[in-house]
């Protein structure tokens, strides 16, 4: 888990949010050629985009030199979901997985560990429209908030061991919360 004193969300986190929201849209959201084609983003090494087919089939579309960094290598093309300890893969699934359906963004905390590495992250994942196949795939930032060295020598993938949700981020379609809210009604 992270650190009692990591509650907000980071600075590079909503300046992401605001660059998000400041490229052009087509509805809710921009297309990923919209995004691909504006004005990168200050720390676009810590991106990720996320091609999502269904609940259980994710790949990276595109894994940044930082995120690698992170990682120990390229995910670029690999499975999202076998990068999640088993304990953590059905809460990204299900993150991923409303966030292109309803469409919404999310705010997560994470806990990453590469030997001999402990790092805590807060990420935020938007959607993004692929106009030639018409899926919603996401973007993702990830901001490091602190690491922790000489952890010990646990197996070095899959490099996320822990996940919880902040928030939710409405963009006009609701959330997962709001829908649950209405029918409680």
């Amino acid at each position: 888990m992270l650190p009692q004193n990591v509650s907000a969300i980071p600075h590079d986190v909503e300046e992401f949010v605001l660059h998000w929201q400041g490229i052009g849209k087509t509805g809710l959201m921009p297309t990923l050629r919209e995004f691909l084609d504006a004005r990168p983003f200050k720390l676009q090494s810590e991106v990720a985009i996320v091609d999502i087919v269904s609940p259980t089939e994710m790949r990276f579309r595109l894994f940044g030199t930082g995120l690698s960094s992170l990682s120990g290598h390229d995910l670029t093309g690999s499975d999202v979901l076998s990068n999640f300890h088993p304990n953590a893969r059905a809460a990204a699934a299900y993150n991923a997985w409303a966030a292109v359906t309803m469409p919404c963004g999310y705010y997560v905390r994470r806990d990453h560990q590469r030997s001999p590495f402990k790092t805590h992250a807060v990420a935020v994942g938007l959607p993004l429209l692929h106009e030639q196949s018409g899926r919603v795939c996401l973007v993702v930032f990830n901001a490091t908030v602190d690491r922790a060295v000489d952890m010990g020598r646990e197996e070095a993938n899959p490099t996320v061991r822990a996940i919880s949700l902040i928030k939710w981020i409405d963009i006009g379609a609701g959330t997962p919360e709001t829908v649950k809210v209405a029918r409680a009604q």
